[in-house]
């Protein structure tokens, strides 16, 4: 089994909708070691909601955030992994298009 280091970017271009972040496509897993979500607004407080998207359990929905608040110019890390099977996405949406959102990944092949 090889293991290497990915990392994923996505800046937010539509409010309230869901975004792709990361897909688990053509590995074994992956382990999100690190996420990081970035308002870049200068005076304005952005919500943030991450979800796995289940692709084993007939893609169910996982709430890993669920609308919690970043204050202007700040970021906010997830502090524990994220394990992705398969196909699993990671997607993420927020109140304002001023946000972006990075993770560092480790897949399995």
């Amino acid at each position: 089994m090889a293991s290497s280091f990915k990392n994923a970017h996505v800046a937010i271009s539509t409010t309230n909708t869901d975004t792709t972040l990361y897909q688990a496509q053509n590995v074994i897993a992956t382990i999100c070691h690190g996420l990081y979500i970035t308002n870049k607004h200068a005076s304005a407080n952005i919500q943030v909601t991450v979800k796995v998207i289940d692709s084993s359990s007939s893609n169910a929905e996982m709430l890993v955030l669920h609308k919690v608040p970043i204050p202007p110019n700040s970021t906010l890390s997830l502090d524990k992994p994220l394990n992705l099977e398969v196909n699993d996405i990671i997607k993420i949406a927020s109140t304002n298009t001023e946000c972006e959102a990075f993770a560092s990944l480790l897949e399995q092949t």
